[in-house]
């Protein structure tokens, strides 16, 4: 428990320090003045511009309503380096979130999110992880999600890795899209919906139908799994 908690306490600070030192340099219009400033930074320190990048990224997802962040990123850092960042900063910020509710707030939000929080252990109880992992997919809201799972018996191991895996298909949207903008200014001009492909967008979250599909037919046709089961086995011997 000690351990734990001071874990968590070293990560929110190292998430405060670096919103105090970057938080001002992040909002639309300072970047839109020092676009080129900003793309030489990046090509003359590639290792120190990513992990200032991952801090301020990290410190942002901690904050509710700072939408746009990997659009960003993939027009700063290209494609793959920026879907490394935005993917593992939006994970563990929503570790940090998760994991300051269960051991310091729980008590506070199971009072405030009493129905949510119920629903959400019921629907684990029932399906696992798919459940989770059907949230991150369908784009459920990010903040809302991380508290109310904080409060209840999910492990954290579960609440992490379908965080991961459900918010890299929207994650790869937003990010793609970026890394094809010219300059940001066709974003501040057009609006973020203008550049993303909203279409490939709500296919990918059509994904989260998957685990609910495939429980749903194994209850709907236990026999044809247990088929499958014997013949595996027989295979192997």
């Amino acid at each position: 428990m000690h351990w734990r908690l001071s874990f968590v306490v070293v990560l929110l600070v190292i998430a405060v320090i670096g919103w105090f030192a970057f938080g001002d340099k992040v909002s639309l219009d300072p970047i839109l003045e020092q676009e080129d400033e900003l793309r030489g930074y990046v090509q003359h320190h590639p290792f120190w511009s990513p992990l200032s990048g991952f801090v301020i990224y990290l410190a942002l997802s901690l904050v509710p309503g700072t939408p746009g962040k990997s659009i960003i990123y993939g027009w700063l850092f290209g494609f793959w380096m920026a879907l490394v960042i935005s993917s593992s900063a939006l994970t563990i910020a929503a570790v940090i979130s998760f994991l300051v509710v269960r051991y310091l707030l729980r008590e506070m939000v199971k009072g405030k999110l009493s129905k949510i929080v119920a629903a959400i252990d019921r629907a684990v109880s029932r399906n696992g992880g798919s459940y989770l992992l059907s949230l991150r997919l369908v784009h459920a809201p990010y903040t809302l999600v991380n508290y109310a799972s904080g409060a209840t018996a999910i492990p954290v191991t579960t609440f992490a890795w379908t965080t991961w895996v459900g918010m890299l298909p929207g994650t790869i949207v937003f990010v793609l899209a970026g890394s094809q903008l010219p300059t940001l200014r066709t974003m501040a001009q057009e609006g973020v919906w203008s550049i993303v492909d909203v279409k490939l967008l709500a296919l990918l979250s059509l994904f989260a139908l998957l685990p609910i599909a495939t429980r749903w037919a194994l209850r709907r046709f236990p026999h044809g799994q247990q088929d499958l089961e014997d013949d595996s086995l027989a295979e192997r011997s």
